[in-house]
């Protein structure tokens, strides 16, 4: 990309005040212009899909699609936009299967002014997917059976309460729960059940 070239930006975070923030220090950058906005995950389709920016700076937790969907969507029918998606959290686990997803790279929200613009430059730098590539839809982390665990641990139900729903011995219910943990990178029953429905584990049934 040339030096007179501006990268194009979309900006996707439900907090006005973040990309306020996150415009500006992009401005600092210079050769950077945000074309578009979004609050939430068909908010951030939407807008890219009119826009078609260089770069999708999209917050990992938004309200709406799940960002697996938003990704594979992006990529479908904005294949020359490259992703990067803003977090709170370095998570190795979800970043691994953001990366599979087709997302481009990460910046923490923490993050200073140039190491936004830096994280922008090199994803605009990489190399455009080819628009006739097939999407691939987002398929599930977990299990059709893990699926159906941890919905009735995010209903509050113990692993002996999750048994007898789903006519299982406490200990299958607890190699499940070792199972979504691990898939999951998760600490505990919260994090399982944040973590699941960042995923979008609990929006319409995957393979």
């Amino acid at each position: 990309m040339s030096g007179e070239t501006r990268i194009r930006i979309v900006i996707a975070d439900d907090h006005d005040l973040f990309r306020d923030g996150m415009r500006a220090m992009l401005s600092i950058g210079g050769g950077i212009v945000v074309v578009g906005e979004a609050s939430d995950g068909d908010g951030a389709l939407a807008t890219t899909v009119e826009t078609r920016p260089d770069v999708l700076l999209l917050d990992v937790e938004m309200p709406g699609v799940p960002v697996l969907s938003t990704i594979a969507r992006v990529r479908a029918e904005s294949p020359g936009t490259r992703i990067v998606i803003v977090t709170m959290h370095r998570d190795r686990v979800l970043a691994g299967h953001l990366l599979a997803a087709g997302a481009s790279g990460f910046i923490s929200k923490s993050a200073t002014s140039s190491e936004l613009v830096d994280a922008v430059r090199s994803a605009a730098g990489g190399i455009a997917r080819s628009g006739s590539v097939p999407p691939t839809p987002p398929r599930s982390v977990l299990s059709h059976r893990e699926r159906e665990v941890l919905k009735l641990i995010s209903d509050g139900l113990s692993n002996q309460m999750i048994g007898q729903r789903l006519s299982i011995s406490i200990g299958t219910v607890k190699r499940h729960n070792t199972h979504i943990f691990a898939k999951l990178g998760a600490s505990s029953r919260t994090d399982a059940v944040r973590r699941a429905r960042t995923l979008g584990e609990f929006a319409d049934p995957r393979p």
